[in-house]
């Protein structure tokens, strides 16, 4: 049940005033990223090395695994090398998948580190509740015992209300920081692009559900929370190397250069 939802409307902000936060900066975010390691060959190996495992008797090593074992296993793979070639495609695109992850995290907390102003404690504990109680349905949902779930987390409950803490504190600083951003930038969403910015699998009954729920404000304010995050992940100067020039004009205009 965790993972950071960092740019929900979970984190209730109606009861803060925003003139008490301000941003110290409206440029580019700034992050260092660790240069993603390559597959080599011998890691290609070790896959094919799996195939020998469940091969069963007639496959002793990866010598024996030839283009016509090749073709009785594998739909539109012809050869060996297309194996080979297709277990590096594969790791290339996990690859990516985590590197942009690891993106996200960095400039969500680069940009909490802009932040200025302290979220006042009723409204940390206001989120706090929220999150227990959405948590706990989760895990009714999951048919699981909180005492289960804190086995299998190895984790006290008092571990558990300090992680809940840091969470609701996190999206709290960083949903405070999108709408300053926000305002500066003057994104806007409209009700033609909120299925854009906020996943789901029937977008026509998401808008009939919010609109019959009074919710369409608040799906707005997701979204455009999200339509700035994804402007400053675009925009982020990464290892010290400015993004596209179409990009990195993004942000000039906010601070007049």
């Amino acid at each position: 049940i965790w993972g950071r939802v960092t740019m929900s409307d979970s984190a209730e902000l109606k009861n803060l005033d925003m003139a008490d936060f301000k941003l110290n900066d409206y440029d580019n975010i700034r992050i260092e990223m660790p240069e993603p390691p390559s597959i080599t060959e011998e890691d290609i190996d070790a896959q094919l090395f799996e195939y020998v495992i469940s091969g069963g008797k007639q496959i002793q090593s990866i010598a024996d695994l030839g283009d016509e074992w090749v073709r009785d296993n594998f739909d539109g793979l012809e050869t060996v090398q297309d194996v080979r070639q297709s277990i590096k495609d594969q790791y290339d695109k996990e690859m990516e998948y985590q590197l942009n992850d690891v993106k996200l995290q960095n400039c969500c907390e680069a940009l909490i580190a802009r932040l200025e102003g302290e979220v006042p404690e009723d409204v940390i504990q206001n989120n706090i509740d929220f999150m227990r109680e959405n948590n706990q349905r989760l895990l009714d949902g999951m048919h699981m015992s909180f005492e289960q779930f804190l086995r299998e987390e190895h984790m006290t409950a008092d571990q558990y209300e300090e992680k809940l803490r840091d969470e609701a504190i996190y999206q709290l600083k960083l949903n405070v920081a999108l709408d300053l951003m926000a305002d500066v930038l003057g994104t806007q969403v409209g009700n033609h692009e909120l299925t854009e910015y906020l996943s789901t699998p029937d977008p026509e009954a998401f808008l009939a559900e919010i609109r019959e729920k009074n919710q369409v404000e608040n799906a707005r304010r997701a979204a455009v929370r999200i339509k700035v995050m994804r402007r400053i992940v675009d925009t982020a100067i990464v290892n010290g190397v400015l993004p596209g020039a179409d990009q990195s004009d993004d942000f000039g205009f906010v601070m007049g250069r």
